[in-house]
C-alpha cells in the first residue's frame, strides 16, 4: 500500500508540474504577443523564387535549392532544424541587387535524407560544394547561420583554395569557428556527457520512431514548444511571430535528422591553422544573448581569422537575422558592397 501510495503521489506531482509548466509557457507566449502587437512589426513580401531539385551531393543525396534575383551571387546556408526560408528577410533585401541562392541541407526542408544517415559537417560541406558547382558563379559570398556557419568553415577547409579570387568574402551569423561546447549554454556539463553517453543517445534516434515522432509533433505545437524555441533561439524581448516561425521550422524537422545533425554539431572541430589561413574578408554577427554559439566564441573566432571583424547585437539571441533583420541586412549589405567593389 505504501508503494502504491508513493507511486500515486509521484504521478500526481508530475501531472501538476506539467500543467504548471504549460501554464507558465502559455503566459510567456501571451506577453510576447501583446508586446509584438504594440510594436506593429511588418513582414517582407518574399520575392518569387525558383527551385532546383536536380542537384546531388557527392554521396548522391538529393538537394533542394531556392534562388532568386540577379547579380553577383550570395549563398545563404541555414542552420540546424531550419531550411532556406529562415532567410526570408535577407532574400527580400538582397535579391534587389544580387542572385541569392539558398539550399536546404540534407535532411532539412525539401532535401533528401542520406542513405548513410551521415549528417556530419564534412558531408554538409559537400552539400554546399555540390550547390556551388551547380551554379558555378564567377564571384560569390557565402553567408552561414549556426550549423550553416560550421558547414561553411568546413567547406573552406576542404574546397576554399579552389575558389581563390572568386570567393570574395564570408559572413558568419551566430556561428563559430571553435567547438560548440565552448560556446553553448552549460558547455562544461555538455563536455562531461559528450561523447559518452550523449553521442549514443543521439545515434539511437537515427531511425524513424513513430511514437517518438508523434510526441515530438505534439510537444512542438504546444506552448512548451514555443518556450523551447524562444529560449534556444532568441534574446530577451523576441517578436512572438518570429518565435512561432522558428518553432514551426524546428519541429518540422524529423527526429532522426534533428538528433544526427545535433551530434554533427557537437562533433564539429576546426584546426586553428585552418582558421588562420582563411585569407578572405570575414564578417561575424552575433547576439549578446546567444545561448548556442555565445559571444565569447565569436570573439575567439574573430581573433583567429586574419581579416575578420565582429558586430554584436545587444540583447539579441541566436536568430539575429529574424530578431533584428533591418540591422543585420544593413551590415550584410555594406559588407557585400565592399566585397564586390
Amino acid at each position: 500500500m505504501a508503494i502504491r501510495s508513493a507511486i500515486g503521489g509521484l504521478a500526481k506531482g508530475v501531472l501538476l508540474g506539467s500543467v504548471g509548466m504549460y501554464a507558465a509557457a502559455e503566459a510567456v507566449r501571451q506577453v510576447d504577443y501583446r508586446r509584438s502587437k504594440a510594436e506593429a512589426r511588418s513582414f517582407p513580401s518574399l520575392p518569387r523564387g525558383e527551385g532546383r531539385e536536380d542537384i546531388r551531393s557527392q554521396d548522391g543525396t538529393p538537394l533542394y535549392v531556392d534562388y532568386c534575383g540577379e547579380g553577383p551571387t550570395v549563398f545563404l546556408v541555414h542552420g540546424l532544424a531550419c531550411n532556406n526560408t529562415i532567410w526570408r528577410y535577407q532574400k527580400a533585401f538582397l535579391s534587389e541587387n544580387y542572385r541569392v541562392v539558398a539550399p536546404d541541407l540534407r535532411g532539412h526542408g525539401k532535401s533528401g535524407v542520406p542513405e548513410s544517415r551521415d549528417h556530419s559537417t564534412e558531408r554538409l560541406a559537400e552539400d554546399l560544394q555540390a550547390v556551388l558547382e551547380a551554379f558555378d558563379p564567377q564571384e560569390f559570398v557565402i553567408v552561414g547561420h549556426s550549423m550553416g556557419g560550421f558547414t561553411t568553415f568546413k567547406w573552406y577547409e576542404r574546397f576554399g583554395e579552389n575558389y581563390r579570387g572568386r570567393l570574395k568574402g564570408i559572413v558568419f551569423v551566430d556561428s563559430s569557428g571553435v567547438d560548440v561546447a565552448e560556446g553553448i549554454v552549460m558547455g562544461n556539463l555538455v563536455k562531461r556527457f559528450y561523447p559518452d553517453p550523449l553521442a549514443k543517445v543521439l545515434t539511437y534516434w537515427k531511425e524513424d520512431n513513430r511514437l517518438a515522432q508523434k510526441i515530438m509533433d505534439i510537444y512542438g505545437k504546444s506552448a512548451l514548444g514555443y518556450l523551447f524555441a524562444r529560449y534556444v533561439a532568441f534574446g530577451k524581448r523576441p517578436p512572438a511571430e518570429e518565435v512561432e516561425f522558428q518553432r514551426e521550422l524546428m519541429f518540422a524537422t524529423r527526429l532522426p535528422c534533428f538528433a544526427l545533425a545535433s551530434k554533427a554539431c557537437l562533433d564539429y572541430h576546426m584546426d586553428p591553422a585552418s582558421l588562420s589561413s582563411m585569407d578572405v574578408p570575414v564578417l561575424i554577427l552575433v547576439g549578446s544573448e546567444d545561448r548556442l554559439t555565445a559571444q565569447r566564441s565569436s570573439e575567439r573566432t574573430c581573433e583567429m581569422l586574419p581579416r575578420a571583424r565582429l558586430k554584436v547585437y545587444e540583447g539579441r539571441g541566436h536568430d539575429t537575422m529574424l530578431e533584428c533583420p533591418e540591422e543585420v541586412n544593413r551590415e550584410i549589405g555594406g559588407f557585400l558592397k565592399e566585397c564586390f567593389a
